[in-house]
């Protein structure tokens, strides 16, 4: 007979799994449909629930997308803080740029998911303590990029700050051009843009 220790565990597994089937679902939906349209019902169905399933994790819609975003900014932080770690401080801007570059280009739903911030969205509803910590969690991965600029170039503090935004903004918009085919129409590949950006940078 189980104790009530196991019992205790075995809940909570059970809790965490259902709580991750409601993410995976919600993340699904708000790809397909995006932020606006995205309803508790449609992510209830997907997720093979009911939408009173959802309310002891989530108490709506914009907790969920907040929550989704807020693990992706997470993995986009130890993805980059590993690939920056250690290394040739001649490379470390390039590895940080094309490790930020690599991470959404291969993930495409991150990407829509984080265009809530790189569009510069009021909150709409996800509430100021929420669009404020997820916007610091933007602002550490981006400082990241800061750092292996600091170890590359040897710039002053201020204009590493500009330059990190700088190699952001240039990121966002061949990522955009990327996710949107628009690089194939125009007869672009992005790994070569990407290490002719990464070569003028180096050369300034």
């Amino acid at each position: 007979m189980p104790t009530p220790t196991q019992r205790a565990d075995r809940n909570e597994r059970l809790s965490a799994l259902r709580r991750q089937m409601i993410l995976d679902a919600a993340q699904r939906v708000f790809e397909r449909d995006g932020l606006e349209k995205t309803t508790l019902r449609a992510i209830a169905k997907e997720a093979g629930c009911t939408t009173g399933a959802i309310y002891p994790w989530f108490g709506g819609k914009e907790i969920l997308y907040g929550a989704l975003l807020d693990e992706s900014l997470q993995r986009l932080h130890a993805h980059l803080a590993a690939a920056t770690a250690g290394g040739e401080a001649a490379m470390a801007a390039r590895r940080a740029i094309q490790a930020f570059f690599g991470y959404y280009a291969e993930r495409r739903t991150d990407f829509s998911l984080g265009l809530y911030l790189f569009q510069g969205l009021g909150p709409r509803g996800l509430g100021r303590d929420m669009d404020e910590q997820l916007n610091g969690r933007l602002r550490q991965c981006v400082d990241l990029v800061g750092v292996a600029l600091g170890r590359t170039k040897a710039w002053p503090p201020e204009t590493v700050l500009a330059e990190q935004m700088n190699v952001f903004t240039y990121l966002i918009g061949l990522l955009l051009l990327l996710h949107t085919h628009r690089l194939k129409s125009l007869g672009q590949r992005a790994d070569v843009l990407l290490d002719h950006y990464c070569n003028a940078l180096e050369q300034r």
